[in-house]
């Protein structure tokens, strides 16, 4: 049965060295998730809309008036 925990404070020397000794560990198996499942599924279908010529684009002149009107920046 797997078993998930979250450690917060990757800094910490303790937490550093702690680490350093699961790794070892043969019956552990350290995966480590930088972005979670639902946001890796949007960017490979992005991805594939580029590598398709589906995907359409909006100039950064066009989305920066767009983001500073709804935030109303001037």
């Amino acid at each position: 049965m797997p078993i998930s925990f979250h450690i917060k404070d990757t800094t910490d020397p303790k937490v550093k060295a702690f680490l350093e000794y699961i790794k070892t560990l043969d019956f552990v198996h350290f995966d480590r998730d930088d972005i979670p499942t639902w946001q890796k599924e949007q960017l490979d279908q992005a991805l594939d809309q580029h590598k398709d010529g589906t995907a359409t684009y909006k100039d950064w002149n066009e989305v920066r008036k767009e983001l500073f009107a709804k935030y109303k920046v001037q």
